[in-house]
């Protein structure tokens, strides 16, 4: 009976570690969150924001673009004194124009980044992608526990590779929400207050272009008369409706300066928001997936 209860301390299999109930606990969280939705619900309402913001910017940046177009054509005659002058207060939009093409290039990159990001979204959220990281998360856990128990098993082998199966499937099926959901939270924090006021600040200055664009075009060459005294008035009259199209081409160069500057920050905040900071937070995910894999396979 004695020599029962005697064991071998050389046989004596050994036990968990905290490093491994830290694993195993972690296993289990990240098998659970896997398979259930929430997360996923959360990116795809971020996403669904970010993909509305930048079609509505699109289309603000096309409107803009058909509307200096539109008084780009706009010619005013004018006979100040009797002199005949033609004057195109368009013109002095020449450079907004080309600054509208070139945001509609960057808006139409950002929405081709978003329907990548939605991809890549959809396929971190397949059926498959869930069953592999419960299955990897399964085994890798079994490995553990076989090790623990027999320390010269296979499973000594065959846990490391099982290990980066785990936390490379593990990675395409929280990768994206993850970079989705923190982008957003960035969005909100820095970058949501210069988006409303440049979006505010674009329409209410197309708006007002067009109006004093009108108002100019009320400006008509008008015959003189034959009478002297009604030619003289009407002299008058020509010349200072002359002053006030100098007062609305200034307006006018005023407000497309406002332009100018607000198409810039959304240019800002769409390339940071589609594409730099898409691009750093997997970069920074991928980092840490490296550091987990060779720190674990030491």
């Amino acid at each position: 009976m004695g020599r029962l209860m005697q064991t071998d301390p050389g046989n004596v299999p050994p036990q968990w570690s905290a490093r491994h109930w830290w694993l195993a606990s972690f296993l289990s969280l990240a098998v659970i969150v896997s398979s259930l939705t929430s997360v996923d619900q959360y990116a795809r309402e971020d996403f669904d924001l970010l993909f509305r913001r930048a079609l509505v910017t699109f289309a603000l940046a096309r409107t803009l673009n058909g509307l200096i177009s539109a008084v780009q054509g706009t010619e005013v005659a004018l006979q100040p004194a009797g002199v005949g002058v033609t004057l195109t207060p368009g013109e002095i939009l020449d450079p907004v124009n080309d600054l509208v093409e070139r945001f509609s290039w960057i808006m139409l990159g950002a929405t081709i980044s978003l329907g990548i990001q939605q991809v890549l979204l959809e396929v971190g959220q397949w059926w498959g992608v869930r069953l592999l990281v419960a299955l990897s998360g399964l085994l890798w856990l079994w490995s553990m526990w076989r090790r623990a128990q027999e320390s010269r098993c296979f499973s000594a082998v065959i846990e490391p590779v099982l290990m980066r199966v785990f936390l490379i499937v593990l990675f395409l099926r929280f990768a994206v929400p993850v970079v989705l959901i923190a982008n957003e939270a960035l969005f909100e924090l820095f970058l949501q207050p210069r988006y409303d006021a440049s979006t505010e600040v674009i329409e209410s200055a197309g708006a007002d272009i067009q109006r004093a664009d009108g108002a100019a075009d009320d400006e008509r060459e008008v015959e003189p008369p034959a009478d002297l005294m009604e030619r003289l008035g009407r002299a008058f009259d020509s010349t200072r409706e002359s002053l006030n199209l100098t007062r609305r081409v200034n307006y006018i160069k005023q407000r497309a300066a406002d332009v100018i500057e607000h198409l810039i920050q959304l240019s800002v905040v769409f390339i940071l928001q589609a594409g730099i900071l898409p691009l750093v937070f997997l970069w920074l995910l991928m980092l840490a997936l490296k550091i987990l894999i060779f720190r674990n396979a030491t």
